[in-house]
């Protein structure tokens, strides 16, 4: 059968700024200013205040953003070269990748439930610099993980890649809540580009300042660079498009939020198991995840009924090729979230016709 509720579909998402993109490419355009420029200047300017951050960098993608934090950090002096990291297992290859592109070492460890907590950091007995949190599917870290941080004198960080716009119980949005956070404008996050693009926010000058020379060549000025560094700049046409969507994030963060608690709400189903209500606290709802045993033929029934399907994700990094190093680790919790975890749709313009669709077939699974 022809699916009939993709999971997502980019083009209506996007459709909804087709004039304010017209218009904003001419603008660019007539100005002749193709590389940074005011229109990065106000993205990143209008992207901080929104977080509530002093200061915004724009990066050329997410994975360049993690990176060059951690490459500030050391040209600062602010963690050492080989620096051990803590990161949770759960997450996207590329948490591990900036990792390693910066020159350290990933010590990843399990999660509960989701992401990382104050109960597992106060287990972990091994020697570790910094921590890399991570907000996974949309959910914000919880406070006593960066109350453990404060506490034990540890620098935190945060890959924010899928968190634009959630807000802990204080009201504190995320790229506010670590000492620096990276962000992705991947075209599927809440906030998605038309194309790569990334950031980094951060409430310290020195650290923001040195990000920006990093993602400039290690610039100090036009003939002088003073550190190795990479071009990952924010392209202006980019941060245009971001600039028209950032009024429409809250709006449509609110939609997720209200079909995610519907799914929770009503999805009945032994062998489809939900995660508990608080999961759409404190949350942008990036991702929401149903958990089943036999994910292929659960695929393949949705599928078949007219329903897509993503998986977030298959493999975990620890058990990547890539990184052979670390496929002796055993993680648990990690390993049965990915090895059942199915995404079903939960994007601003789905219909609600189309939610209560979704829901019958799921519990006539």
């Amino acid at each position: 059968m022809k699916t009939q509720i993709p999971y997502l579909d980019l083009k209506p998402l996007n459709d909804r700024f087709a004039r304010q993109d017209l218009k904003t490419f001419k603008e660019i355009h007539t100005s002749g200013r193709f590389i940074g420029g005011e229109w990065v200047t106000r993205f990143e300017k209008e992207f901080a205040s929104y977080c509530g951050a002093v200061h915004c960098v724009g990066t050329g993608n997410g994975l360049d953003a993690l990176t060059i934090i951690l490459k500030a950090e050391i040209a600062l002096g602010n963690l050492p070269v080989n620096a051990k990291i803590l990161v949770p297992a759960h997450t996207y290859i590329a948490t591990f990748l900036s990792i390693i592109h910066a020159g350290m070492q990933p010590i990843p460890v399990d999660v509960e439930q989701l992401n990382l907590t104050g109960n597992i950091l106060q287990q972990i007995t091994s020697e570790y610099d910094a921590i890399i949190v991570v907000d996974i599917y949309g959910k914000l870290v919880e406070d006593e993980v960066y109350a453990f941080a404060k506490a034990k004198q540890k620098k935190i960080y945060c890959d924010t890649a899928q968190s634009h716009g959630a807000t802990n119980a204080c009201g504190v949005k995320s790229g506010n809540l670590a000492r620096a956070s990276a962000f992705s404008f991947y075209p599927t996050k809440n906030l998605g580009a038309i194309g790569d693009a990334g950031a980094i926010t951060t409430n310290d000058k020195e650290l923001a300042n040195m990000c920006r020379k990093i993602a400039n060549y290690g610039r100090q000025s036009r003939y002088k660079n003073s550190v190795i560094g990479v071009n990952s700049r924010l392209d202006p046409l980019q941060a245009g498009f971001l600039l028209n969507r950032l009024p429409l994030l809250d709006s449509d963060n609110k939609r997720r939020v209200e079909i995610a608690n519907y799914y929770l709400d009503h999805i009945d189903n032994d062998k489809v198991i939900v995660l508990s209500h608080d999961f759409t606290n404190h949350s942008a709802v990036h991702v929401f995840p149903v958990f089943v045993k036999n994910r292929n033929v659960f695929v393949s029934y949705l599928d078949h009924k007219g329903i897509g399907t993503s998986v977030h994700y298959e493999v975990p990094p620890h058990k990547q090729n890539a990184f052979k190093e670390l496929n002796h680790l055993t993680f648990p919790v990690t390993e049965e979230l990915h090895r059942t975890e199915v995404s079903l749709p939960c994007h601003p313009l789905l219909k609600d016709e189309e939610v209560l669709q979704i829901v019958r077939v799921v519990n006539a699974y």
